[in-house]
């Protein structure tokens, strides 16, 4: 256990290059809400009348791949930075229009996808393989008070990932690399490890909080979508989680839960950066010093990539202590367009 927490401890301060390399980079203006929303009609969740969307990435119909490379499109006006390697944004993120669902963001790893913090070649991450989309935020509004983030993940079982390896998919993350919150699925990490056994929760897809410990777990399956809905409350720091498969209502699955009071440290306050991801953690290489081992990020064992990839919709957030409830609309079909 100590193990594991010290390992924790040093990976999520490891996290820092990410932010750092961020804080320097553009960060275009949020985007208008939309008002009329692609494959997800809403009503409220609550008699008390309906939340308030204070963050929307929702995707219109017209938007597309190449967009991203455009820092001018409405599409990249929503994204505050995407966390990637040196090749363009369209390599590794796609824009997916399902005739059935709401429109798609997929964000897919190579064996290229090593990220290098403030483009210093000495902090290369080749631990990691990752792909993350920043979208830009409102910190004023969206890490204050009682706020709701809300994402729906699929996975592609054209795209299985490893699950020997761990995966992380979403997060708020501050400034420490610790993470309000997040949506993690695969193994966890250890640093002896080296047969690269899976662990015991290999197979489930969880929702845990700042220490990491799981709030919710489920199975992780292939070409279902998984609803989740996390409750941040930001003045009793308490998170709530709510989740649902397919088209079903959003059902609370816990909470409120109280997280570790290091989550509101004053210099966390209102620097949180919210990220759908796709990171690939390594596994231990026993060719690597045990000490290094615990750094991830720039150290570890990873297998040639074949194709791995995760998609996002639904992705927004509300304020207020209702949530709001999405009529989801199923993702059945297997072919889907890309929109270059």
């Amino acid at each position: 256990m100590l193990v594991y927490k010290m390992q924790q401890a040093l990976l999520m301060a490891i996290f820092l290059f990410a932010s750092v390399s961020l804080a320097v980079g553009p960060v275009p203006g949020m985007g208008s809400v939309v008002e009329e929303r692609n494959g997800a009609n809403t009503n409220s969740g609550a008699a008390g009348g309906a939340p308030k969307r204070i963050f929307d990435f929702t995707l219109t119909p017209n938007m597309k791949t190449a967009d991203l490379d455009n820092p001018q499109s409405a599409l990249s006006k929503l994204i505050a930075y995407i966390v990637k390697s040196a090749a363009k944004a369209s390599t590794y993120v796609s824009i997916l229009h399902p005739s059935n669902a709401a429109s798609q963001i997929q964000l897919a790893i190579r064996d290229d996808s090593i990220f290098i913090p403030g483009g210093n070649p000495a902090n290369a991450q080749h631990g990691f393989r990752r792909t993350d989309v920043n979208p830009a935020i409102d910190k004023a509004t969206t890490l204050t008070g009682i706020t709701t983030w809300y994402q729906t993940i699929r996975l592609d079982s054209k795209a299985p990932l490893v699950l020997t390896h761990g995966y992380l998919f979403a997060s708020i993350e501050v400034p420490s690399g610790d993470h309000i919150f997040d949506i993690f699925g695969g193994s966890n990490f250890d640093p002896q490890n080296t047969d690269h056994k899976p662990t015991s929760n290999s197979q489930t897809i969880r929702v845990r909080d700042f220490n990491t410990k799981t709030l919710l777990s489920l199975p992780l399956k292939y070409d279902q979508d998984y609803n989740f809905a996390v409750t941040v409350d930001w003045t009793q720091n308490t998170l709530t989680v709510y989740s649902s498969i397919g088209n079903q209502p959003l059902q609370k699955a816990g909470g409120p839960f109280p997280n570790d009071p290091k989550a509101m440290s004053p210099e966390f306050k209102q620097k949180g950066e919210y990220h759908i991801q796709l990171i690939k953690f390594p596994l231990a290489d026993a060719k690597v010093p045990v000490a290094k081992r615990l750094d991830t990020p720039h150290f570890g064992f990873q297998e040639p990539i074949k194709q791995e990839h995760v998609t996002f919709s639904n992705v927004y957030a509300t304020a207020g202590k209702e949530i709001e409830q999405p009529k989801f609309s199923g993702s059945k079909s297997k072919k889907i367009k890309r929109s270059d």
